[in-house]
Formats: structure tokens, sequence, C-alpha cells
């Protein structure tokens, strides 16, 4: 038995036969000129299961409203044969999107250890118990990535009207769900990954999102529940992650999240830089 979709029956989704001719109709991904905005060019049925997502939590405009975001960030591993939590570990991120970027801030402890890792739209860096560690370090070297990632996640579905972004509809699949596949252009993103998301019928919301690093790789598989609303912004709060037995393998929680706080300055750059 697959686990409950996440979303479910939330959000009516127009009928596929109208989805064709409303997506012909072009809105900025710029300004409010459109409700959920819209990429030129872009495959028209795919382009409005998107739409109808972004329209779902209160279009274009919730996005353009969002500047900067604290939460905590919890991965929970699982053991899948017996269900049992294995390990958890807490992030506390800090992110902030503007004139320089997509900028963040992640604090985490390994045992006594404290790393922290920040990227100021121009300088990456990272710290272990308070020293600079060097470039080669793996927390330095994912530094880019992770900030990449923390910001990403929780700007879905309304970094998919990015440019350079490319979705297109494949059809359904055996459980009748439409499948959009989302790529992207030369330089968009730091790794070439592949989406997929796969919506039931009469959803606007996806009853799962995978995504592959290479493609050779098999997707990850994610389920996306929870949804919490913080001042008009909806987001997943638990992130399901799966195996092809549909066992929870991890599970990405969000928690104590805060929309547009004001932040100290400096908050991203390199201490003492």
């Amino acid at each position: 038995m697959r686990h409950m979709r996440a979303f479910r029956g939330l959000v009516p989704v127009v009928a596929l036969a109208f989805i064709g001719i409303a997506a012909c109709t072009v809105g900025s991904t710029n300004g409010p000129s459109g409700t959920a905005g819209s990429n030129e060019g872009a495959d028209p049925v795919a382009d409005s299961l998107i739409g109808e997502w972004i329209t779902a939590l209160g279009g274009m405009e919730r996005f353009w409203g969002f500047s900067t975001a604290r939460f905590t960030l919890t991965t929970e591993m699982y053991d899948a044969e017996t269900g049992r939590l294995r390990r958890t570990r807490p992030r506390y991120v800090t992110i902030s999107r503007g004139e320089r970027g997509e900028l963040a801030r992640i604090e985490r402890w390994e045992g006594d250890d404290l790393i922290q890792q920040g990227w100021d739209g121009a300088e990456a860096w990272a710290m272990l118990n308070g020293a600079f560690l060097p470039d080669t370090a793996k927390d330095r070297r994912q530094v880019e990535y992770v900030s990449g990632d923390v910001n990403y996640w929780i700007v879905l579905p309304f970094k998919l009207r990015d440019p350079g972004v490319h979705l297109a509809y494949v059809g359904t699949d055996d459980a009748n769900r439409h499948v959009v596949r989302v790529t992207f252009g030369e330089g968009v993103g730091d790794h070439q990954d592949t989406w997929t998301y796969l919506f039931d019928e009469g959803t606007a919301w996806p009853a799962e999102v995978w995504y592959q690093e290479t493609s050779d790789q098999a997707p990850h598989r994610t389920l996306w529940q929870d949804p919490a609303t913080v001042d008009g912004y909806t987001f997943p709060q638990r992130r399901v992650y799966v195996d092809d037995a549909d066992r929870i393998i991890k599970v990405l929680r969000i928690s104590d999240f805060e929309l547009n706080p004001e932040l100290p300055a400096g908050i991203f750059s390199r201490p003492g830089g």
C-alpha cells in the first residue's frame, strides 16, 4: 500500500482541456501582471499545472513579498526495515533574497563541535568551533551547494518561474497522475538536476516530487506533508523520503519558521572580513 499522499484534495485543478488553452496567455514573472506568472515558450500543459500550484499558494505576489526567513531544518534518518529513528540533526538556517542573490547562514552541532557556514553572494566561508576551515575542507566545499539547497526548497514552486527553467508535460503515469518534468538551462543552478512533479487528477499540489542529480541515478522520491502557513506564506513542514517499497528512509522537518525577520547586519558575511 502506498503512503497517503501529501495535500490530496485540498485545491481543485481545472480540467486539462481548459489547461491547454489557458496556458497560452503568458503573464510576467517579474511583476503582478499575471496571477501566477508564466514561462514564455513553456509547454502549455506543464505551465498551467505549475501555475495552478502557485495560485493555490496565493500567486507570485507571495514570493515577491519574501525577503528573509529563519527556521530550523531537522534531518531525521530512519531504518527502513524497522521504521525506527536512527539519527536526528537540526540545522539553524537564516536566508535572504535580494540584489545580492540568495544568501544563507547555516549552523549545526556535530557532537560537541559547532559548524557554521555562510554565503554572502560573493564569498563562501565555513568555521569549526570559531576557526576558519580551509577551502579543501568538506564543510567549506559544500557551502555554495548547501546554501542553494536551503533557499531552493523553501521557495518552491515559485522558483519554477525563473528564467532558464524548462517545464515539460510528459503525460500520465500508471496511477493516472499528471507528470511534469523540470530541467535547467546552461548556467542555471550548480547542478543539472532533473525534477519530476506528479499531480493527482483534481488537485493543485503535487502528490510526489522526485529528483535526480545525474541521469543514471535512481530518483529520490519525496512526499510533502503537514502544510503550514506563516504570515500568509505556505510551505510543507515535512519532506518525507521513501524507498521503492514506500518505506520512510529520511524526513526533513521545518520548524520555528519566521517570515521576513529583521536580521543583524553582516550575518551572512565572513566574520572579521
